[in-house]
């Protein structure tokens, strides 16, 4: 599902020298006293830990701040805490995707639910008291069953935290649920999904907020609206240009500040262009179509999001690609092997 996970290959990482060479150099440069390692997936450097090591020795004695933004279930540990709580002093984050085990293989996070309650219990035994668990809604297959799983897990969660002997004492547990609305994004196998209707993402919502029966359980998410336009601006093609500049015309600028944001003068634009959003964002696009992006090559073959959209139908999930080739075709086009 994650467009940059694939339009990025081949997998490459700086050297740990260099990222320490580079932020000295940043914060002596510029005066700023606060650095974040900002990544997709910031914990899956293969370096992470002496890395930490290093930079620490050096942010800790010139009083840097140092963030660690994205954190993964499957290789969080003990280690990796301990150097966190000397640069984190917030609830720790992490991405479960799907409420269900089903969920997750359709999408092919490769994270099971052992992996998620582990990584809890390192993070409580740490002396943590709060996890805010990331999620998307609206994800290809869906039903409520996997909704109201994501409640479920966060009440697991909630009980392990009680279970456990050595957990901050005189302090209640806190799961915050942030839920995104998932949008389609071409370049990846679900650039054929369709995104669910609003009325569907309303369903959903209200679903899991009906679910939640403690107020241990904190839930929000995204404005619906929002992701609606994303996808029609994702999935849509030359036709649209018109659409863009029309809204324009009607003020629709800044439209990421929430104070900002219209999105009855984007459905006017729409509507005066003789755009039917629906047909870029609410139906199922063929294998055999011709995409609006179909011209543009990231090295990853058509063929390959094909079989991958149809093995996530029948969840059925790939390995990463350190531990196999999946065959993409990146490894064809840059002429090596992509480790």
């Amino acid at each position: 599902f994650c467009q940059a996970g694939f339009i990025y290959r081949p997998f490459r990482e700086k050297h740990t020298d260099t990222i320490c060479k580079e932020v000295k150099c940043l914060c002596e440069n510029t005066g700023y006293d606060e650095v974040s390692l900002a990544s997709l997936s910031t914990s899956d450097h293969s370096e992470i830990d002496p890395m930490l090591t290093a930079l620490l020795d050096y942010t800790v004695s010139e009083r840097i701040n140092l963030s660690l933004p994205s954190l993964r279930v499957d290789n969080f540990s003990e280690s990796l805490l301990e150097k966190i709580k000397k640069v984190r002093k917030s609830g720790l984050t992490f991405a479960a995707e799907g409420g269900t085990q089903r969920l997750r293989d359709v999408i092919n996070k490769n994270v099971s639910e052992e992996e998620i309650m582990n990584t809890c219990r390192i993070a409580f035994e740490g002396g943590y008291s709060s996890v805010k668990l990331y999620f998307m809604m609206g994800l290809p297959t869906e039903t409520d069953e996997d909704i109201e799983g994501i409640a479920d897990l966060a009440n697991r969660i909630i009980d392990l935290y009680y279970s456990i002997d050595n957990r901050p004492k005189g302090r209640g547990v806190q799961i915050s649920i942030s839920c995104a609305t998932f949008v389609p994004k071409p370049f990846t196998p679900f650039q054929f999904e369709p995104q669910d209707t609003r009325e569907m993402i309303e369903h959903k919502q209200k679903l899991l907020l009906d679910t939640v029966k403690t107020k241990k359980i904190k839930v929000s998410y995204h404005n619906p609206e929002v992701s609606m336009l994303e996808v029609i601006l994702a999935k849509g093609d030359r036709r649209l240009c018109k659409a863009v500049y029309t809204a324009w015309q009607k003020g629709c600028k800044f439209d990421s500040w929430d104070e900002y944001f219209n999105f009855g003068k984007w459905t006017e634009a729409f509507a005066e262009c003789g755009i039917d959003t629906s047909f870029y964002a609410n139906r199922r696009f063929e294998y055999d179509e011709i995409l609006p992006w179909d011209h543009l090559d990231y090295y990853v073959s058509k063929e390959f999001l094909i079989r991958e959209n149809k093995t996530a139908h029948k969840s059925i999930t790939t390995p990463n690609c350190r531990l196999r080739c999946s065959g993409c075709g990146v490894n064809k086009k840059v002429g090596r092997e992509c480790f």
